[in-house]
């Protein structure tokens, strides 16, 4: 079964004019079927709602829908990890924008998932926000999604060596802040 967001990207591509080949059409299929999961997560996880994650995985699918052409072949998760990162930014700004208006954080996972995963969840994001940008970047992408050290510096467009010590620094960074927040449990 296709998905919505799918059919709603293709719909709105030929709404403006844009003619898709079939070739291009099942390639952005096939983006979205491996790669979608892992853009809401990254959005989500820079303390953006639920809702805002779905707006931002649109937009990013938007955005690869114009590019598709130029798309590197085997940098199809790189790109997108990319485009997540600028949405989310501007998500953010957004976000930041509207006085008094603070994300929820509804509970993310399986609904049968136990009462400590639920909080260890609510942990994980609590320290997150709390880290830098640029090290709440790095220790997404390669100690939550499992990107390499080359993925990461093509995604976050800097060398391999400044991706290692800025894994290095968010992870002491990680265990400051999980240390503070057990202290003060």
């Amino acid at each position: 079964m296709l998905s919505p967001l799918i059919l709603s990207l293709e719909a709105e591509a030929t709404a403006r004019g844009a003619k898709q080949t079939a070739a291009q059409q099942l390639r952005l299929r096939e983006l979205f079927g491996a790669h979608a999961d892992l853009v809401w997560r990254l959005i989500r996880r820079q303390g953006l709602t639920a809702d805002q994650a779905d707006d931002g995985l649109q937009q990013v699918f938007m955005v690869a829908l114009r590019r598709l052409d130029s798309i590197k072949r085997g940098s199809e998760r790189s790109f997108l990890c990319s485009t997540a990162i600028l949405v989310a930014r501007e998500l953010t700004r957004h976000r930041e924008d509207l006085p008094g208006e603070l994300p929820d954080r509804p509970d993310e996972g399986d609904p049968e998932d136990s009462l400590e995963q639920k909080q260890q969840r609510a942990l994980l994001q609590r320290v997150l926000d709390q880290l830098e940008e640029e090290l709440r970047w790095v220790l997404v992408l390669q100690d939550i999604e499992g990107l390499s050290k080359r993925e990461c510096a093509e995604v976050l467009e800097v060398p391999e060596g400044t991706v290692a010590s800025r894994t290095r620094r968010a992870r002491e960074r990680f265990r400051e802040l999980l240390a503070q927040e057990a202290r003060e449990r």
